[in-house]
Formats: C-alpha cells, sequence, structure tokens
C-alpha cells in the first residue's frame, strides 16, 4: 500500500464556499488521500460537508473541531449526516483548541483533558445510537465516523490512546513522534474494542529554493502559536527551553529559531522537504498531514508540488 498523505488548510482566513470545493477537488486529484480543514474563523463541520460535497474518494476531516463550540449530541449528528453524505470518507478530529481563542469567546477551560474525555465519550456513543430518547429514539450513525483527538501533551496523547481512533499533534519533532510510542501504548492498554491508533501529525510546508526565504515564511505564518500556553509549554518541553521563555515573553515569530523549524516542518527545495518528510515517516507517522501556508495559492502550492 502507497503511503498516505493529507492535506491541512485554513479556509477562514477570507475563502469562499467555491475556494473550499475547488481545493478540495484539486487535493482529490492530485492523488492525496485526504483533506482536512481548521476551525480558524467558520464552522468546521460545514466547511467538511462543502468539501465532501464537491468530492468523490478522498477522505474529508475535521482538523480540529473544537469541542466546546457544539453539544456532543450535535457534533455526533453532524458527523453522522457527513458519514452518510460521503460513504464513510469522513474522520472527526475533536480538540479542545487554545485559552486565548476559548475566552474570546467567553468560553471558560476549568480541566480541558477531562472535558476532552467526557466529550469524545459522548460523541461516541451518541453515534452508537446510545442515550436517552429526545423526540424520537436515538439511531446509530448509517456510516463509521473514526475519531481522532488532538493532542499535544503526554497526558492528552494517553487519553486519545485509550479513547480515540488516531491522534492529530502539530508542531511535534520527530524525536517527539518516537517518544510519544509509549505514551500511546500506556492508553491502549486501557483501551476496549480499538485497533491500532492512526498517528497522524500537522506538518507545516514551506516549498521554495531560498532556505532562509522559507524560514522567514514560516515564522509570519506560526508566529500565532507561539503566543499559545500549550504550544509554549510543547516547546519546552521539546527541548527548546530558550525558545519557549523567548515566547513567554512575546516574542512572536522571531522565537522560532531555525532548529525549531528545522525540526517541525518541511522546509525548503523539494529534495530537502522528501528527506524531512521521510524521516517523520521513519519516527512513526502514519499519515502525514502537510499544513498549507494560509491562503488559497498557498494550498495550491503544496497541492502541485505533492502531486502523486
Amino acid at each position: 500500500m502507497a503511503d498516505r498523505l493529507g492535506l491541512a488548510v485554513i479556509p477562514g482566513a477570507g475563502w469562499s464556499a467555491r475556494d473550499v470545493q475547488t481545493i478540495a477537488r484539486e487535493a482529490e486529484e492530485a492523488g492525496f488521500d485526504a483533506i482536512f480543514t481548521t476551525e480558524v474563523n467558520n464552522d468546521v463541520m460545514a466547511t467538511a460537508q462543502l468539501m465532501g460535497a464537491a468530492t468523490q474518494r478522498i477522505t474529508i476531516g475535521t482538523w480540529i473541531a473544537n469541542i466546546y463550540l457544539r453539544h456532543s449530541y450535535v457534533c455526533a449528528q453532524g458527523a453522522a449526516l457527513i458519514a452518510d453524505a460521503t460513504g464513510g470518507r469522513f474522520v472527526l478530529g475533536l480538540g479542545v483548541s487554545h485559552p486565548p481563542v476559548n475566552s474570546a469567546l467567553g468560553i471558560e477551560m476549568a480541566d480541558p483533558p477531562a472535558a476532552l474525555r467526557r466529550y469524545v465519550s459522548g460523541v461516541r456513543k451518541w453515534l452508537k445510537g446510545e442515550g436517552p430518547t429526545t423526540h424520537l429514539p436515538q439511531r446509530p450513525s448509517p456510516k463509521p465516523v473514526p475519531l481522532y483527538v488532538a493532542a499535544v501533551t503526554s497526558r492528552t496523547v494517553e487519553l486519545a490512546g485509550e479513547l480515540a481512533d488516531g491522534i492529530m499533534p502539530f508542531l511535534w519533532s520527530a524525536a517527539r513522534v518516537k517518544q510519544s510510542k509509549a505514551w500511546i501504548d500506556r492508553g491502549r492498554a486501557k483501551a476496549s474494542g480499538l485497533g491500532k491508533l492512526d498517528v497522524t501529525l500537522g506538518l507545516p510546508t514551506f516549498l521554495g529554493d531560498d532556505v532562509k526565504a522559507m524560514r522567514e515564511a514560516a515564522r509570519q505564518n506560526l508566529g500565532l502559536y507561539t503566543t499559545f500556553p500549550f504550544f509554549q509549554r510543547l516547546f519546552r518541553a521539546s527541548g527548546f527551553a530558550d525558545e519557549a521563555a523567548q515566547m513567554e515573553k512575546g516574542a512572536g515569530g522571531a522565537s522560532l529559531s531555525e532548529r525549531i523549524l528545522d525540526a517541525v516542518c518541511l522546509l525548503g527545495p523539494m529534495d530537502r522537504c522528501r528527506a524531512q518528510l521521510a524521516a517523520f515517516r521513519g519516527a512513526g507517522v502514519d499519515l502525514p498531514i502537510l499544513v498549507a501556508p494560509i491562503g488559497v495559492d498557498g494550498a495550491r502550492t503544496v497541492i502541485r508540488a505533492f502531486r502523486r
């Protein structure tokens, strides 16, 4: 079986509905196995449904759906509908998003891992048709809906290993992928009725012959993430303590050193990017998800370069 490859895009950054569907079709035609939509200034479920309606083969997924924005019942019903409409091509990625994002929406995050456990368990039960009768008795989803969890910390990876079908980390190095196997195994030891956990990884992708220029493009695209406490702690735990300290002081994209960017991105000429991609696969990534730069043109650049 050929190596799988996914694409993640950010449609909420000014894309039209037509753009969403066009890029999904182009990714499918280029041989990508999956396309995922972020939840950034958009409704990720509606966006995924648009993508599914425009395609015939490619897997469609959320990367990720913010659990605080939808009741687990509504999320499960929406997922079941998208899975049915796409013939079982839908993957539901779930996560807690970030404190600054949720705070802006008036959402409090008292204990995110506990909330995630309740939510994933609840969605799975609704998808099975379990739960109390509302207007009518519940019924199971007509098609399977794999549940993936956005995971940054060892605690969340272990939780995903116990409850989910896959994990969706972001800004991990290949070394952290290898390290995560122990966390996954601990969680899987507590799981019931689940197969092998699918390890995906979001890989920011910046293609160009000028490595210095691509690093600067990466800083411009990824600077926002340095302001999120979850990622500040991730970088510190990944061996980038000096850079994490700069992030905590508000340095923004400037805190993304060459060694961080080379560790977590595909960056530079195509041959270099392919070698980096192979290293992530060798570390244990089952489905690399190439995260395109913001904008329709950025998505097209990645699609053209990795056409198969």
